[in-house]
């Protein structure tokens, strides 16, 4: 069985800036396991453990997802924790940009796959990158404190261009990713903002 997942990558500029924005969380002294930014990408569906002989119907149904899909552009944008700051246990930065295009790619991700034996999600879809995982409770105060300070935090503009499946391997050091599949999107002309 593959672990996988149907993901946006980010481009190395917004995984720098990432890295800068995480850097003053990561000097905290609380239990978050922190997200490698070489590593964070933007999750549209997650597969969970696919087997082998799938991988092939799962590119057949992706690939005019991406070819029916124009490019758009996002930024990393704010940033909080799930289910809330208080009750942390997933620590993410948002998403700004071209979010109605965002949403239907993730919508038609969920429509694709859902003959294969995917069922849609039944939550609604909230972009965000996911940079920790908060692993206790200790001193919590101080990233709550550090996250709310910092809910106004823009990140560096980028253009999504591509769909990509993943591979996930859980390692000790934190999970691994390798793409399985890109797909280009082709839809026509970047949508002007």
């Amino acid at each position: 069985m593959i672990r996988t997942f149907v993901a946006l990558d980010l481009p190395p500029k917004v995984q720098e800036d990432l890295g800068a924005f995480c850097a003053p969380l990561q000097q905290l002294d609380v239990p978050v396991s922190w997200i490698r930014p070489h590593r964070v990408h933007l999750t549209l569906k997650f597969l969970g453990n696919v087997a082998p002989s799938l991988m092939q119907a799962i590119g057949d149904a992706l690939r005019p997802v991406a070819e029916n899909t124009r490019p758009f552009s996002l930024r990393p944008a704010g940033c909080g924790a799930f289910p809330s700051l208080r009750e942390m246990r997933v620590v993410w930065i948002g998403v700004q940009g071209d979010l109605g295009p965002l949403t239907a790619l993730q919508q038609s991700v969920e429509d694709a796959l859902q003959p294969l034996g995917f069922p849609k999600e039944h939550r609604p879809f909230r972009a965000h990158l996911t940079i920790g995982r908060v692993k206790g409770r200790r001193h919590l105060k101080a990233l709550q404190d550090t996250l709310a300070a910092r809910q106004n935090y823009q990140g560096v503009v980028f253009d999504v261009s591509e769909l990509v499946l993943y591979k996930s391997d859980l390692k000790p050091d934190g999970a691994e990713y390798t793409p399985l599949q890109r797909w280009p999107l082709q839809g026509g002309a970047k949508l002007l903002e």
